[in-house]
């Protein structure tokens, strides 16, 4: 088993104040995941309420000061004011929450164990065993909702896609979702190819070689608010030193691919980000897709990120350091997209919240503005995700 060190992009042990909230509605029907009805498609579609508990536990080597493990992750579930709405979608994620406490469980009580025969063995080159998960919420409406599980540091992470049908509940498939499946690894191949080069070797192969020997449910995918999304680690179908590899199918560029249904979304929506990793949308509203990445210096020892960067096309905005940040992509009504990140800093008095925003206009990344503001307390250590565009852009 591998040995996990460092943190990312989650403090667990994170109070935000500050509501930031919206909810819509759609009663259940009994229509198979792959379906379209006329219902479907002529409701508008409405955005969901979810809440994010954030989840730590430190053991230390008897009454020692060495920390033998840290564990810290994420949780998301319903929120309750939607449970009547959608009761099938809710047990679904209640039932997979208990999953995931309790695999995060399991792996710090193993950690726990093999941190303290190493510690005994030799105390002197002993580092903390650490167990990291964050919860990303990719989409959440009427029709569909999409979890991305981001387990592991910077320097070893791994993926796991889930998606949902909001009315049946139901996990989806890639079948489910794409009209001719048989199509996707040419699709991602053509656009790996237009990043890697053509002369880069291997290239050409990789991706149908790589469809081809893995079996579906260990390909992570999450059905987004403008496409697909498919998720590789350094090495699966690029060089290692291309680093982690996000290729979007998008609706727009590829609406033949597609069931009808889960091309429908609303015309405002909230994007949880990944952190040193890249997300793809038309963020210019020049119906191009373009690349966003937020990043930054992550100092291993003290836990810091000290710079944010923010690359959008070829623009560039570097932020002061923070010791935690949360990343989200808002798309309003009138078509336009802006970035919103939820940052703290431990000062003196206490932690210190701030919620900054930015625009992207003529391929440029601006600062809006910034906000006192952190999330909804929904009850100890759950806090209810950021869902409504106007609230988190008004700060600008």
């Amino acid at each position: 088993m591998n040995k996990l060190k460092g943190f990312v992009c989650i403090l667990l042990a994170l109070c935000f104040t500050v509501a930031l909230t919206s909810c819509g509605e759609k009663p259940p029907q009994e229509d198979t995941p792959s379906q379209t009805t006329e219902s479907t498609e002529n409701k508008e579609i409405s955005v969901l309420s979810l809440n994010k508990e954030y989840i730590s536990d430190y053991e230390w080597y008897k009454d020692t000061s060495t920390m033998l493990v840290r564990s810290e992750y994420t949780d998301v579930t319903l929120d309750k004011a939607m449970e009547k709405d959608y009761p099938l979608l809710a047990k679904t994620l209640a039932e997979t929450s208990v999953m995931r406490k309790r695999t995060m469980e399991d792996e710090k009580e193993n950690f726990i164990a093999l941190a303290t025969d190493e510690f005994e063995s030799n105390s002197e080159a002993f580092s903390t065993y650490v167990s990291t998960l964050g919860v990303q919420v990719r989409r959440a409406d009427s029709i569909a909702v999409s979890l991305l599980e981001d387990y592991g540091t910077e320097g070893s992470r791994s993926f796991n896609g889930l998606n949902y049908d909001t009315e049946s509940g139901k996990e989806l498939g890639l079948a489910d979702v794409f009209a001719d499946t048989s199509k996707i690894p040419a699709t991602i191949e053509k656009e790996i190819m237009s990043r890697i080069g053509e002369d880069e070797s291997d290239g050409d192969t990789a991706v149908i070689e790589y469809f081809k020997n893995t079996p579906e449910d260990s390909i992570t995918w999450t059905i987004d608010y403008n496409g697909v999304a498919f998720y590789f680690t350094p090495g699966d179908i690029a060089p290692t030193s291309f680093g982690i590899q996000v290729v979007t199918v998008t609706f727009a560029e590829h609406p033949e691919l597609f069931n009808e249904k889960y091309t429908l979304v609303p015309d405002e929506y909230v994007v949880s980000l990944l952190v040193s990793a890249p997300f793809y949308a038309d963020i210019t509203g020049d119906k191009k897709t373009e690349e966003l990445i937020i990043s930054g210096y992550y100092d291993e020892d003290t836990k810091f990120y000290h710079a944010i960067s923010i690359n959008a096309e070829s623009s560039e905005f570097e932020t002061e350091w923070f010791s935690y940040i949360e990343p989200y992509y808002v798309k309003t009504k009138d078509g336009k997209s802006y970035l919103c990140v939820f940052s703290v800093n431990n000062g003196e008095e206490g932690k210190d919240f701030t919620l900054s925003v930015y625009n992207f206009e003529n391929g440029e990344v601006k600062l809006l503005g910034t906000s006192k503001t952190g999330l909804d307390i929904k009850g100890e250590n759950i806090f209810a995700l950021p869902s409504n565009p106007s609230e988190l852009v008004s700060v600008g």
